[in-house]
């Protein structure tokens, strides 16, 4: 008698099984929810300015496109659809990144449920995660696209496990969006995909649940969705590969770039896992004897994470190699190691109570802290002399150039200023050098107001191109210099300082 291929394989039931495993308590996932919504709340509290890449957002969110330069576009759809409904402001921002980090960690607790980890074992990987700052700080400080990243990520490496209990048509319909989401989220997010796929490849029992005709239904839904991004990337490539200025590459295979490739991806990904990699590594010392290594056959998602490291270190030096890139920075990280403490907590033997509890007073040490500090570094500046974006009075300044008037466009001297603009002229359209760059700034018409804004410390000569392509004729850097007047206002928490920022209105019609 055949089986149903649709019943869970009997090499991946005893994972499967939910009723071996001691769930959290649901007040737990409800306070860490609650954690995140504080922490966003008290950002917006104590400034209403942007940092650097929510200013980003704002700007790349006032059209549709299918690619904004560097990056993917779904995270800039993402915001466009929430300020359709919530209108343009700076807490939908921070709401959306409450979301993501959420889900992000419901897709890690889920994927405990289905490899049957021990409560200890799930606290273990919460608390983990707690203790890598790239999640703890800079995911709640300002990133957007390396957030959503692993959010996708880590409910890919869900479905995953899910298809392994259950190889359903549907679910590979389900994996072929989430890679396709996933690459629309950041173009890092393919190494990860690479990496979980060929390990998957290497255990018989995942290779058994995924090598099969369904799958073509997840390699179909990956490129239709991704279709109408791939074709303008082939035809703006040259905007598309710009991210890969950041890695400060050498050429392919070529030696020198190569050891400080590996290198540099070496020292990042320590940087990144440290503290927790610190703390684990010294709890787990005394049992390092006991250390439970997966059985691939009986324990084949426990074994998949078990390999997924070093898949990804293989997969990440062809990648080195193959581009040259000598530079490769902590963060880029987040969607690429998110599963090191749920990895950890699969080797984790049994837990003494002690043990356990340092662990969960050090992430909870840490959770305490970023909720501390995340608002602390703008309340604290004028203390520690340490500048920070959402310090600095730009909507104050802004507001006052209301009463002046409605301008018809904006031109920005870079993000931030411009970013707050669009949060005071909602309506307005905005544009920086960047606009430039992207071909997405338009020609002014006829008898328009425009307003150009100079942050404090930008040069004016760096929107002489913009200024120049926006009037369409060529201007007098002299004259537009001559013609801006300052304005400033004390920093928010600084008082004893004040933030200056320039700005001058033209007519389009005028001369220069």
């Amino acid at each position: 008698m055949q089986a149903d291929p649709s019943s869970p394989s009997p090499s991946v039931a005893p994972e499967a099984d939910a009723r071996r495993w001691h769930g959290l308590n649901p007040w737990l996932l409800a306070a860490i929810g609650t954690f995140l919504l504080v922490n966003a709340a008290s950002q917006w509290l104590v400034s209403g300015t942007a940092d650097q890449d929510q200013a980003e957002q704002l700007l790349l969110s006032q059209s549709w496109a299918l690619g904004y330069g560097a990056q993917p576009p779904l995270y800039t759809y993402l915001v466009k659809l929430l300020f359709q409904i919530t209108g343009v402001a700076l807490w939908p921002l921070l709401l959306l990144k409450v979301v993501l980090l959420f889900v992000l960690v419901l897709a890690l607790v889920r994927c405990g449920e289905l490899l049957a980890l021990r409560r200890d074992q799930q606290l273990f990987a919460l608390s983990g995660l707690a203790l890598i700052p790239q999640f703890m700080w800079e995911a709640q400080r300002d990133l957007t696209h390396s957030v959503l990243a692993t959010a996708v990520a880590a409910l890919t490496l869900l479905q995953l496990l899910r298809l392994a209990r259950r190889p359903r048509p549907a679910g590979f319909i389900g994996l072929g969006a989430l890679v396709a989401a996933g690459l629309l989220s950041k173009y890092s997010f393919a190494i990860f995909a690479a990496s979980l796929l060929l390990t998957a490849l290497t255990i018989p029992a995942l290779r058994r649940s995924l090598l099969r005709p369904s799958l073509a239904l997840a390699v179909i839904t990956a490129l239709l969705l991704l279709a109408p991004h791939l074709s303008w990337v082939l035809n703006h490539s040259d905007q598309a590969m710009r991210g890969l200025e950041k890695t400060r590459s050498l050429g392919p295979l070529n030696p020198a770039g190569a050891l400080a490739g590996i290198s540099s991806a070496a020292s990042s990904a320590l940087a990144f896992l440290s503290p927790f990699s610190l703390l684990a590594a010294a709890l787990l010392w005394p049992d390092r004897r006991r250390l439970h290594r997966a059985d691939p056959q009986q324990q084949p998602g426990q074994a998949l994470l078990q390999r997924l490291p070093l898949m990804l270190s293989a997969v990440l030096l062809v990648v080195v190699l193959a581009t040259g890139a000598t530079r490769i920075k902590d963060r880029w990280y987040q969607c690429l190691l998110f599963y090191a403490p749920l990895t950890v907590a699969t080797l984790a033997p049994p837990l003494s109570g002690r043990r356990l509890q340092t662990l969960v007073a050090a992430g909870s040490a840490a959770a305490a802290a970023a909720a501390l500090l995340l608002p602390g570094r703008t309340l604290l500046a004028g203390v520690t002399g340490l500048s920070n974006t959402p310090n600095h009075p730009l909507p104050q300044l802004l507001a006052s150039l209301r009463q002046q008037g409605t301008p018809q466009l904006i031109l920005a001297s870079s993000g931030p200023i411009g970013g707050s603009a669009r949060l005071i002229f909602p309506t307005v359209p905005v544009h920086t050098p960047r606009s430039l760059e992207r071909g997405t700034a338009r020609a002014a018409v006829a008898g328009e107001r425009l307003l150009v804004l100079i942050d404090r410390d930008d040069d004016p000569a760096a929107l002489n191109a913009l200024t120049a392509a926006v009037l369409g004729r060529d201007i007098d850097p002299a004259r537009l210099r001559d013609q801006l007047i300052e304005i400033s206002l004390p920093e928010r928490h600084g008082p004893l300082r004040r933030y200056p920022i320039r700005y001058a209105w033209i007519v389009g019609t005028e001369r220069f």
